[in-house]
């Protein structure tokens, strides 16, 4: 199951995608500009019984 979630760093505001177990490893998948982290939507679920995956978005 993937959460959508926002993160207050120094005021500013910050939206990522995170799915898996906060147990297991991290993992961050990070993308270039223009894209965002809609581009990992479906590798969230591929990745989230190994790992807990978190991409933020732009």
């Amino acid at each position: 199951m993937t959460h959508y979630r926002t993160l207050a760093i120094d005021g500013l505001k910050i939206f990522h995608r995170e799915a898996g177990d906060p147990a297991l490893p991290s993992l961050p998948l990070l993308h270039g500009a223009p894209a965002s982290s809609f581009m990992y939507q479906e590798r969230l679920g591929r990745l989230a019984h190994r790992f807990h995956v978190i991409a933020p978005s732009a």
